[in-house]
């Protein structure tokens, strides 16, 4: 197994097919910043990092649309649901207290939580219902109650709970509470499944338990260079701290965008997409101008052996900082041309786009004017749906295709294809 590109072949992937979890989230958990006793704004501390109240049902529905296009791609047993393997590795007692208790002591640190069950009866549960409560946080027989404070809403968004790179697997931490209980679920999946024993692993938590990374952030460019945004999520010291492994696994510089620290500007992978040899989707300002709402890009180039506190930014688009080693990709406008077009399909994930192999990518059926500008450079555009019945044929076509998926409630927890999808092989 390995992950050297974003276009290759899509061998295995993970994914987390919506659950329990979403019928838990409230309307105190969709606003981000809320006002005070003294009617100061202050950041929500229930903030569950999605938007809005979705439809269950049919984010399922939309879901299970990207699940079978996967399939067809890899076959039946190399798309994987992080739900199955949870429960291949909770088999054991031992397995099982280790997980429940390490989850209890996270959620009483970050906010106070404690003896919500019964340990003992937590133990008992049948292996699915066990399951179930860790990514709910609630029990719902005989009547529903809470075991953990949250359910995960957000671990749809498998991207950002590991890294594969190359040979080596990053087990990331999330900045926000919301999202550290998915990350201490894939850490532990990582050390007892078969399915990682094989992977360099790298315990980002364990190395540095003050710090952040998210897997959005990391877009392998090929197997030369990898391309990291220094978002709202990480911070230089998370990035200097994987360049050893970085190094090892081959790649020969990293290249570090500096982007404004927004909500909807979360992860480099929403602004920027490789979809083909020489394509990529982009968010124009990003990749054209050398600033984006008053925020200043600046570009670090962190070649073998170097440190990014060595390393003097250079303003510049990521255009010109790409060009200087070689790349010359044709930039496909998400939004197409108009500003207001761009902006808007860039927070419904525009430029997120997984790519099956070079030249055949998911997007979101919304995101109208970006299909359009995909059209114009040869894509042919297939729903998910038409693409289904007759996938054998449509994968060995020699064109470039275009496969939306439906996307009225999937894009709400502001996150895309890519978002949605961990490849853990594309050899």
């Amino acid at each position: 197994m390995a992950v050297q590109s974003e276009i290759d072949f899509i061998r295995q992937v993970l994914i987390h097919s919506p659950g329990t979890e979403h019928n838990f989230t409230l309307p105190k958990n969709t606003q981000e910043w809320v006002g005070d006793e003294n009617g100061k704004l202050i950041q929500n501390p229930d903030y569950l990092l999605f938007d809005d109240i979705i439809s269950p049902g049919r984010m399922s529905d939309e879901h299970s649309e990207l699940e079978q296009v996967l399939l067809a791609f890899t076959g039946s047993g190399e798309t994987y649901q992080f739900q199955n393997l949870l429960l291949d590795t909770i088999k054991t007692l031992e397995q099982r207290e280790e997980l429940f208790s390490s989850c209890c002591q996270l959620d009483k640190k970050l906010y106070g939580t404690d003896d919500f069950v019964d340990t003992n009866y937590m133990l008992e549960m049948e292996d699915a219902d066990f399951a179930t409560t860790l990514l709910s946080g609630r029990i719902t027989k005989p009547e529903i109650s809470n075991v953990f404070k949250w359910p995960l809403p957000n671990l749809i968004f498998t991207r950002d709970i590991a890294v594969a790179l190359n040979n080596a697997l990053i087990l990331t931490w999330g900045k926000w509470p919301a999202r550290q209980r998915e990350m201490l679920l894939m850490s532990h999946i990582a050390k007892y499944h078969p399915l990682f024993s094989n992977y360099t692993q790298l315990n980002f938590h364990g190395l540095c338990p003050d710090l952040f990374l998210e897997g959005g952030d990391c877009i392998v460019l090929d197997d030369e260079t990898l391309l990291i945004g220094l978002s709202e999520r990480n911070s230089k010291e998370s990035i200097e701290a994987i360049l050893p492994l970085t190094s090892g696994e081959g790649f020969k510089r990293v290249l570090v965008v500096d982007l404004p620290k927004t909500r909807s500007m979360m992860h480099l992978d929403t602004l920027f997409s490789r979809i083909s040899n020489d394509e990529i989707i982009v968010f124009p300002p990003l990749y054209n101008d050398k600033e984006i709402n008053g925020h200043t890009i600046q570009t670090y180039c962190i070649e073998t052996g170097k440190s990014i506190f060595d390393i003097n930014p250079v303003q510049q688009s990521l255009s010109n900082g790409l060009k200087e080693f070689g790349y010359n990709f044709q930039a496909i406008h998400c939004g197409g041309d108009e500003p207001v077009h761009q902006e808007r399909e860039q927070w419904s994930d525009g430029a997120n786009a997984f790519t099956l192999s070079p030249g055949k990518i998911i997007s979101y059926s919304r995101n109208h004017k970006t299909s359009h500008a995909l059209q114009q450079v040869g894509y042919d555009k297939i729903s998910a749906k038409d693409f289904i019945i007759d996938s054998k044929k449509y994968i060995v076509e020699d064109r470039k295709m275009l496969i939306t998926i439906s996307s009225s409630e999937l894009p709400r927890g502001r996150g895309g294809p890519r978002c949605l999808t961990m490849p853990l092989d594309r050899s």
